[in-house]
């Protein structure tokens, strides 16, 4: 692969992820503020330190337990980036699919069943979570875009898409398939530059700007 056209494409969307961080008003985001101001200094224009405050995360070999929960870790990974974990037991993913594929079915939120798997965020990125990422990347390139485009934001679940945002830009923070990467491309220019979700988690989406950001580094 010649990385050097990718390259020069990811700079130029690096760059414009990083102007989109700077307009947003951290007062819109509630008690998130705090938060979104602190992505802010992450993601300033200082070409001399990037590499180290962009860092990309390296792939776990095992399933790793996790000290908090997994809004926690995703404001640490976005600010601070990867830290090492002990092991855990993997939890199997059968029944997992099985809930999974039936709330999304039914329209319903899948953000608590992300959650509540996911306490590490790292864990997407699991070599024996691939139908699960498989499952979420197709579902996010296909119904759910295709409400958006033919709707708008609102008619998805605001919490559910940001956190599977979230995940996926984890994910693309660690691996080199280029199509969690191009999913990132794509929501970005999809989702409004003026865009502050209704939800009280809508902090989730600098936090997706900020691991989108890595992503991108690690290809610059």
């Amino acid at each position: 692969m010649n990385r050097e056209p990718i390259s020069k494409a990811v700079g130029r969307r690096l760059n414009e992820v990083r102007e989109r961080v700077n307009g947003l008003d951290p007062e819109r985001f509630g008690e998130g503020g705090f938060f979104v101001t602190s992505v802010k200094e992450v993601l300033r224009d200082d070409p001399a330190d990037t590499r180290s405050r962009l860092s990309p995360f390296s792939q776990i070999q095992n399933w790793a337990a996790s000290d908090t929960d997994c809004l926690t870790s995703l404001r640490v990974l976005s600010l601070h980036g990867q830290k090492t974990m002990p092991s855990a037991p993997h939890p199997p993913t059968e029944q997992f699919l099985k809930q999974l594929n039936a709330n999304i079915t039914a329209r319903q939120t899948v953000f608590d069943l992300l959650a509540d798997r996911y306490a590490w965020p790292l864990n997407f990125s699991f070599h024996a979570e691939d139908e699960v990422r498989e499952t979420l990347l197709m579902r996010f390139m296909t119904t759910e875009r295709a409400r958006i485009e033919t709707s708008s934001v609102a008619a998805v679940h605001t919490d559910d898409l940001l956190l599977k945002l979230n995940l996926i830009a984890v994910h693309a923070c660690a691996t080199t398939d280029l199509r969690f990467l191009d999913a990132l491309n794509y929501y970005y220019e999809l989702l409004s530059a003026t865009l502050y979700p209704e939800s009280q988690n809508a902090w989730l989406l600098a936090s997706c700007f900020a691991l989108y950001a890595r992503a991108l580094n690690s290809w610059s």
